[in-house]
């Protein structure tokens, strides 16, 4: 047991309130509470998470009980009784009379041995003063752990109901009536030693965390509910010029901005910038911070700030890490003056600059002059639709018959194509710190698999490859085996990049292990699908003349991560529930920034999964600004922007405008799209390429072989079922009420995705790369669905089964075919 060595005044303990019962050594640290491999982000964020201590760390070694025995009668025979109670449980009793000797042996250097239980007369106040020695105790340091009993007379009670509580306010924990049986006291001693065992290792782990954060060279402060603040380590009292002995405080008068914001709305956990005071500087500090509420039941009870220094303040940090890339402070000196900034705009509106949608604007002006007020009115509506920001942004149209009659389009594509918090909103459904993955070993690795695997990932480069089955058999995790087979051995991205197999393999599995494999559709399989589709599309000959190695190696990256850490609800969601995330990116593509953000963070946290390592500025940039390019791409709100432009460049007009040609239905033309190749010598056109690659092979389900189309289908209804199902109990907007499980028709909802989504797009892309089947799966799987909506069949249930006996009707016309399994079967 660790020595005491607080000294206390026996003389002041009469008249003296005693000191606070928790010392800091007992108090929380941060450390246990936000464990690295958890996610920072949760999707019920607004209820704080329980208080979680690994079992492993509360541990108190094997110790023979050590009793006290504080009685001022020298024959008592209560104190006997005790005794010998001990000594038959296997512990030894010591005994002394009064208040003074009870502290002494409590301060005593050279006995270390401190008591695990104490049992103190309470019998006989005018002898001895239980209440005060119960509140001397507890002002030493490193008794936290010891039990203290007291021992009352039987009349005393049983006269007041509230008796004991005088007692357990000072700290005692079990308040015994005397008693002479050997049975009694032997049950209480065995009590009182396994609840000293559990007190020494909870207060040891405790202590062991405390000595963690004090150690962190972030600035970690602990606070109540209240925001008063517990605990600082010693970063934070250098940084802010703390002392460690000034009492609790208000947290609010060091510190503000968004993070304080967030700790005050109840949410669990979050990462926001927070501005800190300091006591040696008039400046105060922009730091990023991650907090985190506790609680060991409804109600919270702390709350964990750990602010990650800057520059300035660590200087250590390597050039061109993650930390600097990250970090900031804030200089209220350096904003500009009203004056400043009106002389600026001065200068900027003096320049000779003009746009071409200005040039555009002007002309449809000056043919107002002399025209039929019809005209006029007509130049002037158009002009008004120029003058916005957003001209490939589409807008459901306002027409009774379509909304009558489509429920698809108004709530599926809808919800899909919209963005923003206050209407029925969604983005794509694609998305904290995060699990890296520690190895040592940096020489190549060769990919070892089994026979079946290995079968099974030489047919990677089909556009039928069996990725549930890949899924199978790597237990949930396909990305890493498709990745190596792809990324380092078909496409050389290690020779690329110039880094080793084992960087790639680590990268991988670090990118795999932050996809939530509890979503149905936006997990680790979706990933190594969308990796496959662009591997595929990359073998095209057209892509081969077009791309580079280095922007085939961005596709490939991207696609393995454009959607790790998925919450498994859609931005509107995110949105609408005011999750950490949504307010971090102001409600704009929320999910895709933190995709992107979110991969290069992963990537440059540690060299051994860096694999850009060993690129130059300027190639590091080319292919970061592809990479996030292309993940912020698979947005959907931006899906008719991005169509509308890779179909106005690549494709001739032929007696009509390039879109007129994108509003024709799928059913009434088989006519092909008339590629314009001279924009292909232009290389800021490649940009549209590469985000129409990575968009046709986000939503290439639907133009797959049908099989894979329907289990597709299954999942993601699955996961919009979840999140519906979400918004009602949280009484949030519902974004897609078409996927209610109760009334949503799956086939339906399939039809209009094809319909409005899909064919459009992969007709302009089977065009231009020259792979028809696109078109003709899309097609097929439509016919199908056409099917059964006619047939009646509504539910994932029925729609699997209708499969099965489909699959059985077409299976003797061929007796060398054998039917797939559903994920259902």
């Amino acid at each position: 047991m660790a020595t005491v060595v607080m000294e206390i005044d026996p003389e002041e303990l009469s008249g003296s309130s005693g000191g606070s019962p928790g010392a800091r050594a007992g108090r929380r640290s941060s450390l246990a509470l936000t464990p690295e491999d958890e996610p920072l982000v949760d999707v019920a964020n607004r209820s704080p998470p329980p208080s979680y201590i690994p079992s492993a760390l509360l541990y108190a070694p094997p110790e023979p009980l050590e009793l006290l025995c504080v009685f001022p009668e020298r024959a008592s025979r209560v104190c006997a009784a005790a005794s010998a109670a001990a000594s038959r449980v296997g512990g030894e009793a010591r005994t002394v009379r009064g208040l003074r000797e009870t502290l002494e042996l409590l301060r005593r250097d050279v006995d270390p041995r401190l008591p695990h239980v104490v049992v103190i007369d309470a019998r006989q106040p005018q002898s001895l003063d239980a209440i005060a020695l119960a509140r001397a105790i507890r002002g030493i340091k490193n008794t936290q752990h010891i039990i203290l009993i007291a021992v009352v007379k039987k009349s005393a009670y049983l006269k007041d109901d509230f008796a004991v509580l005088p007692f357990l306010e000072a700290g005692y924990n079990r308040v015994m009536v005397e008693t002479l049986g050997a049975t009694a006291w032997c049950a209480e001693m065995l009590q009182a030693r396994s609840a000293a065992t559990a007190a020494r290792a909870q207060i040891g782990a405790v202590a062991a965390l405390a000595a963690a954060a004090d150690r962190s060279r972030d600035l970690v402060a602990v606070t109540d509910d209240q925001q008063r603040i517990l605990l600082t380590n010693k970063s934070w009292c250098r940084v802010l010029g703390w002392r460690v002995e000034e009492g609790p405080r208000p947290f609010t008068e060091t510190a503000g901005g968004e993070a304080l914001r967030l700790a005050s709305s109840g949410a669990r956990d979050w990462e926001a910038p927070v501005t800190l005071r300091r006591r040696a500087a008039p400046d105060p500090i922009l730091l990023p911070c991650r907090g985190a509420a506790v609680a060991l039941t409804r109600s919270t009870s702390h709350v964990v700030f750990v602010c990650e220094p800057t520059n300035a303040m660590d200087g250590e940090r390597g050039r061109g890490s993650l930390h600097s890339i990250r970090r900031g402070s804030l200089d209220v000196r350096s904003v500009a003056s009203d004056g400043l900034r009106r002389t600026s705009l001065a200068k900027l509106q003096g320049l000779p600059l003009e746009a071409p949608i200005t040039k555009v604007i002007t002309l449809l002006s000056a043919a107002t002059e002399g025209a039929p007020p019809s005209t006029v009115a007509c130049i002037e509506r158009a002009v008004d639709m120029l003058r916005t920001s957003e001209l490939y942004s589409p807008q459901m149209k306002d027409e009774p018959k379509l909304r009558v009659e489509d429920p698809i389009a108004t709530d599926l594509i809808g919800a899909l194509l919209s963005q923003g918090p206050t209407n029925i909103i969604s983005s794509r459904r694609s998305s904290n710190d995060s699990t890296v993955v520690r190895q040592t070993n940096r020489t190549n690795i060769k990919h070892k698999t089994s026979g079946q695997l290995r079968e099974l990932l030489d047919t990677a480069l089909t556009w039928d490859f069996e990725i549930f089955r890949l899924e199978d058999m790597t237990r949930g995790r396909p990305l890493t085996h498709l990745g190596l087979t792809l990324m380092g051995q078909r496409f050389d991205l290690c020779g690329t990049l110039e880094c080793d197999e084992r960087t790639l393999a680590n990268w991988l599995t670090t990118i795999e292990t932050n996809y939530r494999p509890k979503n149905s559709y936006h997990n680790s399989t979706h990933a190594a699908d969308v990796l496959q589709a662009v591997a595929f599309f990359l073998e095209k000959e057209r892509l081969k003349c077009l791309l580079e190695p280095l922007e085939a190696a961005a596709a490939l990256v991207a696609a393995a991560a454009h959607d790790v850490d998925h919450p498994g609800t859609s931005s509107a969601f995110l949105c609408n529930s005011l999750d950490p995330l949504a307010i971090l990116y102001n409600d704009v593509s929320v999910l895709e920034s933190h995709h992107a953000a979110l991969t290069f963070k992963l990537t440059l946290s540690d060299d051994r999964v860096n694999i850009f390592k060993n690129l130059d500025r300027e190639m590091f940039k080319t292919i970061r600004h592809n990479v996030i390019d292309m993940i912020l791409a698979t947005e959907m709100t931006k899906h008719y922007e991005h169509l509308a432009k890779f179909v106005n460049v690549f494709y001739a007009t032929s007696g009509g405008s390039k879109e007129d040609g994108l509003q024709a239905d799928v059913s009434k033309t088989d006519e092909p799209l008339s590629l314009d190749t001279t924009a292909l010598s232009l290389p800021e056109n490649l940009v549209l390429v590469k985000r129409m690659m990575i968009k046709c092979a986000d939503v290439s389900n639907a133009s797959r072989p049908q099989k894979f189309a329907f289990e597709w289908a299954k999942r993601i209804a699955d996961e919009y079922f979840l999140q519906t199902d979400e918004e009602k109990a949280k009484d949030l907007p519902v974004v897609m009420p078409m996927f209610d499980r109760a009334t949503c028709s799956i086939p339906r909802s399939q039809i209009g995705f094809i319909d409005y989504i899909i064919m459009d797009m992969m007709e302009a892309w089977a065009a231009f790369i020259d792979m028809p089947e696109l078109v003709s799966h899309a097609r097929s799987n439509h016919q199908r669905w056409r099917e059964l909506d006619e047939a009646g069949v509504t539910t994932i249930a029925e729609v699997m089964r209708a499969q099965r006996q489909y699959a059985l009707q077409s299976t003797p016309s061929n007796t060398t075919t054998t039917t797939q399994p559903t994920a259902e079967e």
